[in-house]
């Protein structure tokens, strides 16, 4: 599986509780997926032949998830119209990079469940109406 850059739910926490958000680079891509499809994936690898699995290597997602910053910023904007935002230019990032997912649905049949502007809301939801008590705790950080 390859790894997952987890932005946009401090992106969203920032703007759900008034902060602005910084965003460094707006035109660099990073690939999303819930963390809900990251765990079907691994039980529809545990559930497939062996002959499928064995020794192979997939990418989890869908190729449509691959997301510029600004397009993040963007999405947020359609939740929390009012949103502080400021854009911060950065010609350089390593992790700049765009993932094709179409290995795990040709093989797998595997298809996601939820997008970037689903699980935007989701996490805006639970920020609103308190279902966390402390969102700003670091066990909620990427690290």
């Amino acid at each position: 599986m390859n790894q997952i850059q987890f932005y946009y739910n401090e992106f969203i926490r920032e703007v759900t509780f008034g902060r602005e958000l910084v965003i460094f680079g707006e035109q660099f891509w990073r690939p999303y997926c819930h963390v809900e499809d990251l765990a079907l994936s691994c039980i529809k690898v545990l559930e497939s032949p062996p002959e499928k699995v064995v020794r192979n290597v997939f990418n989890v997602g869908d190729t449509k998830e691959n997301y510029q910053k600004k397009m993040i910023a963007d999405e947020i904007l359609k939740i929390v119209p009012d949103a502080k935002i400021k854009y911060v230019q950065k010609q350089e990032d390593p992790r700049d990079y765009r993932v094709d997912f179409t290995k795990i649905t040709n093989e797998l049949d595997f298809k996601i469940t939820k997008t970037v502007p689903q699980g935007l809301r989701e996490i805006y939801e639970i920020l609103r109406y308190g279902i966390l008590t402390d969102p700003f705790s670091d066990k909620y950080k990427n690290v």
